[in-house]
């Protein structure tokens, strides 16, 4: 599946639009997205709208048939669909493909439950563009943190974290919808990870376990890298 194709052929979707794409493979649930019941109890103005705006984008032709364009956009998009696995970091949703061992299918969310757009992007580029929004992707560790991966939190830590508003925090979800990789690691169906800065420490919080973390800079990295199976091999 070509990165640069995609990138060239893609465009902001809304999520009628995205749900009349995926009507091309019976797709009645796209994970990220809300209910498609929502937009048709709107009434068929709402499809007919998003119909016209795929010939606008060159998606269908005139006649309603797909273009170049518009056939590797909804392979994209069933491949997306048919993902075994989810990440999300906050308004980044990657999936993965079986096939295709170094690329992600990413779904960015650029205005809450309105507008998306869908690219392919190799794992060296989709760590790249979390490293640009996260700065604790690349933080310096401290000497110390070469001695654990992550340590739990005393009651009065957390009492202080719970009280802390962090400038920006990483949301890490991982939704497991079939046998994938998170199976064969004993992880459980879903996972979240609330991932931050506080006073020169590396915060992890599980909120499902409700636990409370001191992490290493490469414990986070550990965690990361195996939820979005990022190779080890050349890794910083």
């Amino acid at each position: 599946m070509s990165q640069q194709t995609i990138e060239q052929t893609t465009d902001f979707f809304n999520v009628p639009e995205l749900y009349l794409l995926a009507e091309a493979f019976d797709g009645k649930i796209l994970f990220g997205l809300p209910d498609k019941e929502i937009y048709q109890l709107q009434g068929d103005e709402v499809f007919e709208g998003a119909y016209e705006r795929l010939i606008e984008k060159n998606i269908l032709t005139d006649e309603g048939k797909l273009t170049k364009g518009g056939a590797i956009i909804i392979k994209t998009l069933q491949a997306y669909h048919q993902s075994n696995k989810y990440v999300r970091i906050n308004n980044m949703m990657f999936a993965f493909m079986p096939d295709e061992q170094d690329e992600l299918i990413l779904l960015v969310e650029v205005e809450r439950q309105k507008k998306y757009k869908l690219f392919v992007v190799s794992k060296a580029k989709a760590f790249d563009l979390l490293a640009s929004f996260f700065p604790v992707v690349l933080r310096e560790p401290e000497e110390k943190e070469r001695t654990f991966l992550k340590t739990l939190l005393t009651h009065q830590e957390r009492h202080h974290i719970n009280e802390f508003e962090p400038e920006k925090i990483m949301n890490l979800e991982v939704f497991c919808s079939g046998k994938g990789a998170l199976e064969s690691r004993n992880d459980k169906a879903y996972m979240q990870w609330l991932v931050f800065e506080q006073e020169q420490r590396l915060i992890m919080i599980n909120p499902v376990e409700k636990k409370y973390y001191h992490a290493s800079q490469h414990g986070f990295l550990k965690v990361l890298f195996d939820h979005l199976e990022f190779p080890y091999q050349g890794a910083k």
